[in-house]
């Protein structure tokens, strides 16, 4: 008994030890996950000013906190550089992100979904500086991680080919930009239903980017459906409706439907006119 109890002594003065020296780094690690949880949450609110300061603070902390290979300090780096990105602080954006990008490969592969995330982010900030090619590359980079994971149809690579979509629509290549809308709205239609409000605005962009290839068969469906959508989601008299009608009429002037393109123009005005007075 008296062996027992000299062991147990033996034990648990260590273990007081431990808990002494565990102590600050759980501290500093509490300290850390609440900095990030703030600054997610101001970003969340656009209070983007308070958000890099509490950013900043969360990235020291997890530097001094973490091993130098943590992918901790690598969500701090990617949250701080989309912080920086919508400050237009591109030059600072860049490096965390490449940084974020080096240490979550580091921990976790190269084919994680953190590095798919952090490579779209790199996609954006390329996107949003018009650098299309190194955009372009990062975004189909992050599609193929996410296909390799999750499979093509799976709803984490819609976010993606939109952006894809909206690359090349932004550079007038419609016929390549088309596909990566299509595919997006069919895997959205799979997963919500073929009638969820998501879809309208898809189809509307779509029905827009046909009509710019002289596709206007297809056209008129996709902004027949996404009205219908809409109304039976809003009502008939929703400023969501007006929106897709102007649509609509420019379309109808265009392919010589005059009368409908006039129908379109003045029931828009009129749900305009009732939410001004």
């Amino acid at each position: 008994m008296k062996h027992l109890c000299l062991w147990g002594v033996k034990v648990f003065i260590p273990l007081i030890l431990f808990g002494i020296c565990a102590s600050p780094a759980y501290s500093q690690e509490h300290v850390w996950r609440e900095l990030n949880d703030k600054t997610i949450s101001l970003l969340q609110k656009k209070r983007y000013a308070d958000a890099i300061k509490s950013g900043e603070e969360a990235l020291k902390v997890a530097k001094k906190t973490f091993p130098s290979g943590s992918a901790r300090i690598a969500d701090s780096m990617n949250l701080l550089g989309i912080l920086y990105r919508t400050y237009g602080r591109y030059a600072e954006a860049e490096p965390l992100f490449h940084q974020a990008l080096a240490l979550y490969k580091e921990s976790f592969g190269h084919t994680h979904p953190d590095v798919a995330k952090v490579l779209q982010e790199l996609a954006e900030t390329f996107f949003l500086q018009d650098k299309y090619g190194k955009a372009e590359t990062f975004y189909k980079q992050s599609l193929a991680i996410y296909e390799q994971v999750f499979g093509q149809d799976h709803p984490s690579t819609v976010n993606v080919l939109n952006r894809l979509g909206e690359l090349y629509q932004d550079q007038k290549k419609y016929a390549e930009a088309i596909p990566f809308y299509k595919r997006a709205l069919t895997i959205e239609e799979k997963t919500l239903g073929s009638d969820h409000p998501y879809l309208a605005s898809a189809m509307n962009n779509l029905a827009t980017l046909y009509h710019y290839q002289g596709e206007n068969t297809m056209a008129d469906a996709l902004y027949t459906k996404a009205l219908g959508i809409y109304e039976k989601e809003y009502g008939k008299d929703h400023p969501l409706i007006a929106t897709i009608l102007e649509k609509m009429a420019a379309f109808y002037e265009s392919t010589g439907r005059k009368d409908e393109a006039k129908q379109a123009t003045e029931r828009a005005k009129q749900i305009y006119s009732n939410y001004q007075k």
